[in-house]
């Protein structure tokens, strides 16, 4: 066996090895690619239903008040306005 046969076995050698990471490589770059898309789309779809679930709390609690001022005399509404209401960041 020359010495040329040993350096293109331990170069092809070489080159399978250096393949076979490659190959590793973007197998695994394509999974944790996959894995980061799945991560965020459940994440945006927990933060849809949260905001859904924010607005549906808030949309209550405006139905409630519209009819618990609908059903005040006015004096009432004006007197609990003045007590109560106050503008944001003025205490």
């Amino acid at each position: 066996m020359g010495i040329e046969m040993i350096i293109g076995l331990a170069t092809a050698l070489l080159a399978v090895i250096a393949g076979a990471f490659g190959i590793g490589h973007a197998r695994g770059t394509s999974k944790a690619e996959a894995k980061a898309d799945q991560q965020r789309t459940e994440e945006n779809a927990a933060a849809t239903v949260a905001a859904a679930e924010r607005k549906a709390e808030v949309m209550k609690g405006a139905s409630d008040v519209q009819q618990t001022v609908s059903h005040m005399p006015d004096d009432d509404v004006d007197r609990e306005l003045r007590e109560k209401f106050t503008r944001p960041g003025s205490r």
